[in-house]
């Protein structure tokens, strides 16, 4: 039967391997870290541009004196009989 001291060793064994393994793979993710993170922050730090809408969001409508149908003023309207 396995003693306590035998089943500590076993877990500190198991989490020494664990945390081992992600050292070394956060190490070689790292190499590029620094350039990846400035990269990010300069462009995110870039001034924006503000978008003007080329239309506006809303439009005035004109009813149509024919078919009583509303549509945007200044388009081309044709009633359905």
């Amino acid at each position: 039967m396995l003693s306590f001291s035998q089943i500590l060793f076993t877990a500190l064994v198991i989490v020494v391997v664990w945390q081992g393994s992600r050292f070394l793979g956060r190490k070689g993710a790292n190499q590029n870290n620094r350039e990846n993170v400035r990269a990010h922050w300069t462009e995110r730090m870039k001034p924006r541009r503000k978008v003007q809408p080329e239309h506006p969001a809303a439009q005035d409508m004109e009813k149509c004196p024919h078919c009583g149908v509303y549509h945007a003023e200044g388009l081309a309207h044709r009633c359905q009989d």
